[in-house]
């Protein structure tokens, strides 16, 4: 990341209607920078490729939104989380309506996003699998805020930046990691 778009991302942004042009170049750029973590985050809730990319894509376009309605915005990074975050829950609310209807379960997976190798060798792949079915058992043991936590914290957002889009206070949120890292670590073979 340069240093340009560090500080429109951690920076405050301010533009207006008329301004179309750079909204839409600044909307690309923050795109470009941070549309994976995004889409990382928001597939940890729903589980679901599709519809995580069009959750992410409507991030954006709240993004633009904003931004073109004159609105500022003082931590653009915290607040695409905090847009995800909610069309997330919002949309894993929908899902547990529909499992209901079909008297499905939902379980909170987050472990199959910590490992991706696209072409491992046997040995690789066995290895990752074991990982992953250890880190999956582990991620179990935490509750939904100490998994969502954890994860934006993987994401690389900040502790402040956790309790903006979590909207929880601070202090909370070191608990929450703290406890995680903790219980992951007691799980630890």
């Amino acid at each position: 990341m340069n240093e340009r778009s560090l500080s429109l991302v951690l920076g405050a942004i301010d533009a207006s209607a008329s301004d179309a042009d750079e909204v839409e170049q600044l909307v690309t750029q923050l795109f470009e920078e941070l549309c994976h973590p995004v889409f990382r985050y928001v597939r940890g809730f729903v589980r679901d490729t599709t519809m995580a990319r069009d959750l992410t894509q409507e991030v954006f376009v709240r993004l633009c939104t904003e931004l073109a309605a004159g609105r500022r915005l003082t931590n653009v990074r915290a607040w695409l989380f905090r847009i995800a975050h909610n069309l997330a829950i919002d949309e894993q609310r929908r899902l547990r309506v529909r499992e209901a209807h079909e008297d499905s379960s939902e379980a909170a997976d987050f472990a199959f996003l910590f490992f991706s190798d696209p072409s491992p060798s046997v040995e690789h792949e066995l290895l990752r699998r074991e990982r992953y079915e250890w880190l999956r058992q582990a991620m179990h043991t935490l509750s939904a805020q100490e998994r969502r936590c954890l994860f934006l914290r993987a994401q690389g957002l900040r502790y402040r930046e956790i309790a903006e889009v979590l909207d929880i206070k601070l202090p909370t949120v070191v608990t929450f990691l703290t406890r995680a890292i903790q219980k992951l670590a007691k799980a630890c073979p």
